[in-house]
């Protein structure tokens, strides 16, 4: 079976370019090890580990397993040509495997006749030996050869390996590394990066204490401190705030000067008491958790990069960071556009006049060409831009009269004119568009469920204690009094097209307010 090349580099075992990582399982069972590689393995570790797993049988367990395996090859599908059933696993925990082992820890090698099995440790020996002594005078000639050939073409097969040169600069290797893992499990570049490094900072080791040790940077990762782009965006705030571009190999580049003890401690100070403790502050940017209302996490980068560099203007921030939710502006590739606003945005805090082109254009197009009606993606930052304003606006449940920025899991995203009401009236256009959409507790928007506006405004009434308290709580949510009266006027018996003609006049009317609130913002 193919398994393709290996990129191999010869290196100084005194002097290795990057921290030598020993094959899993290597050291258990070499208690000779010495981490003085002359060779480094640069594509083809994951498939070499295989290797190592399946020939030496180590006493640990796979991953999502909880038990080690050993790997066996069947001598009777051998003797069938039938490759695809010719090897099989066995956890070292179960009798099957038990049933196969002497008091002495070796194979017995009656129990491995009886069932035809070769282990497959044995090919990490000399073979031919353990075959001669313990198998040959059970079978015939012709099987004997054959079983003997199949082993022969796994342990003389040829794997093409090609050679980096011993003088390549590591920063050339690293790029090529990230390169060829484009198509397989890609390494990021932040581990690109904790191996490039390795010399002056445990980068890997520095951010997970930083994770377990940091609150705020807890709620803004989440889940997995191991697998995030957090990290990267990190060290990327930190090189784009010391003048540095940010492209991937640039970043490669980038040596201790910038990422060093004293820099990164002073990083992750500033991002946990100052760049997240804002960022992650409701009232200010309605980000009411970062998994589900969080616009862009790139927005990260240049946004740290204004606070860790110093002289900054909030309020200039803060119109920046609008005009990008709303622009959408973070959407595609990002790279340049970080670079390009981090330093139109730094000129503006010294310059008035400089207002950067993000701001600028937004501006022009909120009044000509932005629309919200066609926004009904939830994923969408424009979508999730608007409830985060709903966030800052203090909106609370149309029934319970609580603040939804303290509801934060149990809430729906809710359709003010209901789906199911409007559908009974044979309206399907912009049904689902943010203009339709509010958010309430997830009991409150199932008691409303079928509803008319009419019904359950009804209800709201009764329950805030009077039609002032319905009207001022609405506003909370875009929702004026004229297009309070409006939805008053919408029930059951309403017929379908005066329902349409009132509900796209609503839409219209909540566009408008949203806007305004939008160009405050900008």
């Amino acid at each position: 079976m193919f398994i393709g090349n290996f990129l191999i580099h010869n290196i100084n075992p005194l002097d290795p370019p990057f921290k030598p990582i020993p094959i899993e399982g290597s050291k258990e069972l070499n208690p000779n090890y010495q981490e003085k590689p002359s060779i480094l393995i640069l594509d083809g570790q994951q498939r070499l580990s295989s290797f190592f797993y399946a020939l030496y049988a180590p006493d640990f367990p796979l991953r999502n397993a909880s038990n080690p395996y050993a790997f066996f090859i069947s001598i009777q599908a051998l003797l069938d040509d039938d490759i695809e059933n010719s090897v099989s696993s066995r956890s070292k925990a179960y009798r099957e495997y038990k049933s196969l082992i002497l008091e002495n820890g070796e194979f017995d090698f009656e129990k491995l006749l009886e069932q035809r099995l070769i282990p497959m440790t044995f090919l990490s020996k000399d073979f031919s030996d353990i075959w001669y002594e313990n198998y040959q005078d059970h079978f015939e000639k012709e099987e004997s050869k054959k079983v003997r050939s199949y082993v022969k073409n796994v342990l003389e097969y040829k794997a093409l390996t090609l050679d980096v040169p011993v003088n390549e600069k590591a920063e050339n290797i690293a790029v090529l590394f990230e390169r060829i893992n484009r198509t397989g499990i890609k390494l990021s570049i932040f581990d690109l990066l904790v191996a490039r490094l390795y010399k002056f900072l445990n980068l890997r080791s520095v951010w997970e204490k930083a994770y377990d040790d940091s609150e705020n940077i807890k709620k803004y990762v989440l889940y997995n401190k191991r697998e995030t782009q957090i990290a990267y965006y990190f060290i990327q705030a930190l090189v784009l705030s010391n003048g540095k571009s940010i492209k991937a190999r640039d970043m490669l580049g980038v040596d201790d000067s910038i990422i060093n003890e004293s820099n990164w401690n002073d990083l992750v100070e500033k991002m946990e008491s100052n760049v997240l403790q804002r960022l992650l502050d409701i009232n200010e940017y309605g980000i009411a958790r970062v998994d589900k209302w969080l616009p862009y996490s790139p927005m990260l980068v240049p946004y740290s990069a204004f606070f860790l560099k110093g002289d900054y203007n909030i309020s200039k921030i803060n119109k920046w960071y609008w005009a990008s939710v709303f622009s959408e502006r973070y959407a595609g590739s990002v790279e340049s556009k970080i670079s390009k606003d981090y330093r139109e945005v730094q000129s503006w805090f010294t310059n008035d006049e400089k207002i950067p082109e993000v701001i600028a254009d937004f501006r022009n197009s909120l009044d000509k060409t932005f629309k919200l009606i066609d926004k009904v993606n939830a994923g969408n930052s424009v979508y999730k831009g608007v409830f985060n304003l709903l966030f800052i606006n203090d909106a609370k449940d149309f029934y319970e009269d609580d603040k939804i920025k303290f509801s934060r899991k149990d809430l729906d995203d809710h359709h003010i004119f209901p789906k199911a009401f409007l559908d009974s009236k044979g309206i399907k256009d912009n049904v689902n568009s943010i203009l339709n959409r509010t958010l309430i507790h997830n009991t409150t928007n199932r008691s409303i469920s079928k509803k008319s506006p009419a019904s359950y405004i009804q209800v709201m009434t009764g329950k805030l204690g009077g039609e002032i308290f319905t009207k001022e709580l609405l506003k909370k949510h875009f929702i004026s009094s004229d297009m309070y009266s409006i939805m008053k006027e919408v029930k059951e018996a309403t017929l379908p097209e005066v329902v349409e003609e009132k509900f796209n006049h609503f839409l219209s009317m909540r566009d408008e307010l949203i806007k305004e609130a939008i160009q405050a913002k900008i």
